[in-house]
């Protein structure tokens, strides 16, 4: 049994299995919201943020204590570290306080990790979306079986932050087309990361968050639509009310469905299906 944690923009995440038959059997996952890149492309961490990982990570590894996992975790960052210019410092301190090597994982590193994940609990070939807090990623299968995979600085706690205008977000996410195979079509978007999963509850009515639940759930894009309408007139703290499950995402959730709803007419799709297997997965299903 091993653990795997992605420090990202917007959360930290812990997850603890095995893999058996190409696929990771869950025994515990964990998230703390820690707003790590709740800063500008290219500047310093937020030293709360860095604070608030940390103590996540400290609690992390009493987790691990708990139930029984003996090996180092594999420890992984995206976006937010890899694009701050203090990022290596923050790896250091990591590995101070924990013990731990932080693995500051490329783009493409990232897009092959999250398209393993992703594609372990699909069905044939498909183009896998990562809406995270500081990118989106859109990796896909390429004929010739090769893995491709582009990034875009634009994610969900960005767009919040008003880093980057919606007005701008067709031109920006255009970036990710390249990867799409010659033909321009994929047999299905599987989506991954907070956002999509997230709305996947939601829409599958329950009050405590499920992954059997949610993955595989089909989310379309009239549903998106009616989400965005209920929730953009509401303030954070209403949405939380009526939503407890939003706790942490509540004031940037409209901001992913927008990101969602560009997405489905940049790439001409009226649904995306929920997984959440994804980058976590992919690093145990990549160290096993």
């Amino acid at each position: 049994m091993r653990a795997a944690i992605d420090i990202g923009s917007n959360t930290v995440r812990l997850l603890i299995g095995e893999v058996h038959g190409g696929r990771v059997q869950v025994k515990h996952q964990q998230l703390f919201t820690t707003r790590l890149g709740e800063t500008a492309v290219g500047g310093r961490l937020s030293l709360r943020g860095r604070s608030k990982t940390i103590a996540a990570l400290k609690e992390f590894a009493a987790v691990m204590q708990s139930e029984g996992v003996r090996e180092a975790p594999i420890v992984a960052a995206t976006s937010a570290v890899r694009e701050a210019a203090d990022g290596a410092d923050f790896q250091a301190e990591v590995q101070r306080e924990l013990g731990w090597d932080l693995r500051i994982l490329s783009g493409e590193e990232e897009a092959a990790c999250s398209y393993a994940g992703a594609a372990s609990v699909g069905q044939g070939d498909a183009a896998i979306i990562d809406v995270g807090g500081g990118s989106t990623e859109l990796i896909c299968r390429q004929p010739d079986g090769t893995i491709r995979g582009r990034s875009v600085k634009v994610g969900a706690v960005r767009l919040y932050l008003g880093e980057v205008q919606e007005a701008d977000l067709p031109v920006i996410l255009s970036g990710l087309l390249p990867v799409l195979p010659r033909n321009g079509k994929a047999r299905q978007f599987i989506s991954v990361g907070g956002t999509i999963t997230l709305l996947a509850a939601l829409l599958a009515g329950i009050t405590v968050y499920s992954r059997e639940a949610v993955s595989g759930r089909v989310v379309t894009l009239a549903e998106l639509q009616n989400l965005q309408a209920e929730l953009l007139p509401l303030l954070p703290a209403e949405r939380l009310q009526k939503y407890p499950m939003l706790s942490g995402r509540e004031d940037v959730i409209c901001a992913g469905i927008t990101i969602y709803l560009q997405l489905a007419a940049l790439l001409q799709t009226t649904e995306f299906v929920a997984s959440d297997a994804g980058l976590l997965d992919g690093l145990l299903l990549q160290n096993q």
